[in-house]
Order: C-alpha cells, then sequence, then structure tokens
C-alpha cells in the first residue's frame, strides 16, 4: 500500500467519525422534542379535563351580562322600569348565580367617596326669613350728620276771632320746641377661617347675603319697638297715641277697632292713616269674619286676599305682636328714616390674633335715625276683647 492508499483511508475515516457524531446530535434533538410532545399533551388533557367538569349537555354556559343583553324581556325592563321579564338559565348558568355577590348602593357607596355619582344642587337652601316690609312704609332720606334736628309746634296758634272795625285785634302766640334725634348704629358680626372661605365660595355668598337680612330685620323691630333708650332708635309704637276704648262700639270686632282708631286720628286733626301693620295671626282673624248669611266680608276665599280694609293698606309681619295693631301715615310730614351709612359688608383679619390664625372676622352694619314729627299720628292698641266676628 502506497503512502498516497494510506491518506485516503484516513480521510475516509475522519468523515465517517464526524457523520456519526452528526447523528447523535440529531437523535438528542428528537428525544427532546419527544419529550416537549409529551408534556405539551399533559397540559392540554389538563385543560380538557377542567373544561368537561364546566360543560353540562356540551354546552359552554354563557356570562350573564351577555344572557341579560340578549334578553328582549330583560331589556325591556331595564328600559321601561316597570313590568318583568322571565329568564331562563341552565344548570351551569345557575352556578354563575350561585357564585356572584349581590351588588347594593350600600356595597359600592352613594357618598363623595364611593363610585355611584350624585346630583347635588349648587348654593345654600336658607332658612325660613320673613318678608320685612316695615321701612318701605316710611319716608327715607340720607344725611352727613351724627344728630338730626328738627323744630315743631309745641303750642299752635289760637284761631282767629271776629274784630270790629277800627278795633284792638286779639293777639296771638305760637311756642317751638327743639327735638334731636341720635343716629344710631345697628351690627352684627361672625368669624371664620380664610380656608373656608375661599374653599366654599357657596358659604362666602351665603353669608354675604344672610347678615345684610338680620341687619334688616333688627332695623324692623327697633322702627316699630325700640325704646329709644342707649342705642336702640325711639320706634313708633312707643311714641304712637293709645288707642281710645271708649270710641268702639259693643262687642266690636277687629275691623271695628280699625274704624274706630281712623276716627281717633282725624278728629284729632292728625294727618289720614294708610297703612295698618298687625300680626299675621289678626289677619287671618279678619278674613275668616262673616255675615249673617255666611259670607266672608273681606271678599272672596277664591281670590288673593285682601289688600286694604278701610282705605288702609294691610301690613302682617311677625315683628308685631298678636293681638297688637299700629296704624299710621307714610308721609314724611309725620315720620322719616334718615340714613347715615348704608347697608356695608366689610371681612377683616384685625381683630385680636385672627392674622396669625388665619382667620377673618366678617361685619355687616348701617346707621341710620328714626324722626318722628307726628307722633299723634300713630295709634297703637291691641284687640283684647274683640269679638270674633
Amino acid at each position: 500500500m502506497n503512502e498516497q492508499s494510506e491518506k485516503l483511508i484516513t480521510s475516509i475515516s475522519t468523515k465517517m467519525a464526524e457523520v456519526h457524531t452528526q447523528v447523535g446530535t440529531i437523535l438528542a434533538g428528537q428525544d427532546e422534542e419527544k419529550k416537549q410532545r409529551v408534556a405539551l399533551q399533559k397540559q392540554v388533557d389538563a385543560i380538557d379535563m377542567q373544561l368537561a367538569k364546566r360543560l353540562s349537555n356540551g354546552d359552554v354556559p354563557q356570562g350573564l351580562v351577555e344572557k341579560l343583553k340578549a334578553d328582549d324581556g330583560a331589556q325591556r325592563l331595564i328600559k321601561d322600569r316597570r313590568g318583568s321579564a322571565v329568564i331562563h338559565f341552565n344548570a351551569a348558568e345557575m352556578g354563575q348565580l350561585f357564585t356572584k355577590t349581590t351588588i347594593t348602593s350600600g356595597a359600592v357607596g352613594t357618598a363623595t367617596s364611593g363610585v355611584l355619582q350624585i346630583d347635588r344642587i349648587s348654593g345654600i337652601t336658607a332658612e325660613a326669613r320673613q318678608v320685612l316690609r316695615v321701612r318701605d312704609l316710611l319716608t327715607s332720606n340720607p344725611t352727613v350728620m351724627q344728630v338730626v334736628d328738627f323744630v315743631k309746634v309745641s303750642q299752635p296758634l289760637t284761631v282767629g276771632s271776629p274784630a270790629p272795625e277800627a278795633s284792638t285785634k286779639v293777639e296771638n302766640q305760637l311756642n317751638f320746641v327743639s327735638v334731636s334725634e341720635k343716629v344710631r348704629c345697628l351690627a352684627t358680626w361672625i368669624p371664620a377661617t380664610r380656608q373656608i372661605i375661599d374653599d366654599m365660595t357657596e358659604l362666602a355668598n351665603f353669608i354675604a347675603t344672610s347678615m345684610p337680612y338680620y341687619v334688616n330685620l333688627g332695623e324692623e323691630i327697633q322702627l316699630l319697638s325700640g325704646d329709644g333708650t342707649g342705642e336702640n332708635l325711639h320706634g313708633l309704637i312707643p311714641q304712637a297715641s293709645a288707642f281710645q276704648a271708649s270710641l268702639l262700639p259693643a262687642g266690636g270686632s277687629r275691623l271695628d277697632y280699625l274704624g274706630a282708631v281712623i276716627e281717633q286720628i282725624q278728629t284729632g286733626k292728625e294727618l289720614d292713616p294708610t297703612f295698618v301693620i298687625l300680626h299675621p295671626h289678626d289677619l287671618s282673624r279678619m278674613r275668616l269674619q262673616k255675615d249673617s248669611l255666611g259670607r266672608y266680608i273681606l271678599g272672596d276665599p277664591q281670590g288673593t286676599g285682601p289688600t286694604q280694609v278701610w282705605g288702609l293698606t294691610i301690613v302682617p309681619t311677625t315683628s308685631i305682636g298678636s293681638g297688637v295693631f299700629l296704624v299710621g301715615s307714610g308721609s314724611g310730614a309725620a315720620s322719616e328714616i334718615r340714613d347715615r351709612m348704608e347697608m356695608q359688608v366689610e371681612i377683616s383679619t384685625e381683630h385680636q390674633d385672627y392674622f396669625v390664625r388665619n382667620m377673618v372676622a366678617i361685619r355687616a352694619e348701617k346707621r341710620l335715625a328714626l324722626i318722628v314729627k307726628r307722633p299723634n299720628s300713630y295709634v297703637t292698641g291691641s284687640f283684647t276683647g274683640a269679638s270674633p266676628q
């Protein structure tokens, strides 16, 4: 064997060894692939077993939401919010029902931290407030002073008498008196934090409108009943003339009282009255008054109700006591309001340690004086003893 033959045999042996190695690698890969297929088959078999437990009669159960959406009766019930619907469930679908938790409003929450939205009405509903009417009955004018003086006659002139020709005429005389009324301040205030004013604008608006109302309510009470002491206004009732009960007919009703008051004012040569202020209870008794035939004296109940009696404008208000009345004139010659300062609402931190505590003081105030020039043009009294009819 020559050298060339030996080289050829060696090369063939090397190639055969490489082929043997590659065949071994391929066989090993096939074994691994077989193992993977076996593992995958086991997973598929496990899934099949789980599905078999959930199947009934070979049908896949439909979800509850899809079931309700597909049912016409259920959709009609949801839309109309009334009626009834019949829905059929198989055994598998019934199983879903048994495993669900009932959903209620309490479960999801209806407060701000819940998932249900709420419908909120803006603003703040105010408490019951009476209508303020007394100021509108009187004449009002501004003033820039803190004291208001006026001069009135204390002793009027005597009546002129007949005088013969060339005779000495009777001398007359006239006396005056000066009366003063101080301007009074009506005010109120309330503390608040700056944060709540900034964060809740509705509260700021509510305070800004509520405080002036209660100052004006205090004004109405003072205009009627202020006794003139200290910083109180000198109101109409304390200065008015007392009702002369002798003018009242026996067994008189509330209407008779008011007719007698008009007589008293007119015989006293005072200004004709224009209004009567009384409690709503007394107005109600007057409205219910009937004649001998059972007819309402002040008008048909189907109407809007009386606005005048004996020519007087009726002003019902709870600012006057039940059973009490005030009859008077709205003429500026009888009385007037002098306004020194209109209503003002101010906010300030300049109170004690409010600045460092981040607090504010909210104040509402007004200044005015009530000038009663003709006290006898006003008459007050009570309906004590008035008959119900």
